[in-house]
């Protein structure tokens, strides 16, 4: 069972560090701390079309990525309820879907950062 765990705890610092990282950039983004011509952020051509619409995008993506937080909490839970109950690569195997959930809700931010940025330069 310590095998299984010591796999499992570097998924899980990463289900749990992702939303930090990606909620704070988005944040900074949002806030003009992160200009387009960083190499961080959601850089899509709508995005990085001005100032205006990098601020916009970002701004409509936070509430979108706040999501991440509990998708990561629920998933470590999960994850090491699993494993301690199942064994094997159970809570593996849960750690990988809160990811795979993670990924979606980044995907779904891109899609609404695109969105907003669109409407502020008029496209």
């Amino acid at each position: 069972m310590s095998e299984e765990l010591g796999g499992l705890i570097p998924l899980l610092l990463v289900l749990i560090f992702l939303p930090g990282v990606c909620v704070a950039v988005t944040r900074q983004a949002a806030e003009g701390l992160i200009g387009a011509n960083a190499s961080m952020g959601i850089r899509t051509r709508h995005t990085k079309a001005s100032d205006e619409a990098w601020i916009a995008g970002h701004s409509a993506a936070l509430p979108v990525v706040k999501k991440m937080w509990p998708v990561g909490g629920f998933g470590l839970v999960a994850a090491v309820a699993a494993q301690v109950l199942a064994g094997g690569p159970t809570g593996i195997g849960i750690t990988f879907l809160a990811l795979v959930f993670q990924m979606v809700i980044l995907f779904r931010a891109a899609a609404a950062a695109n969105r907003a940025a669109r409407s502020v330069d008029g496209d």
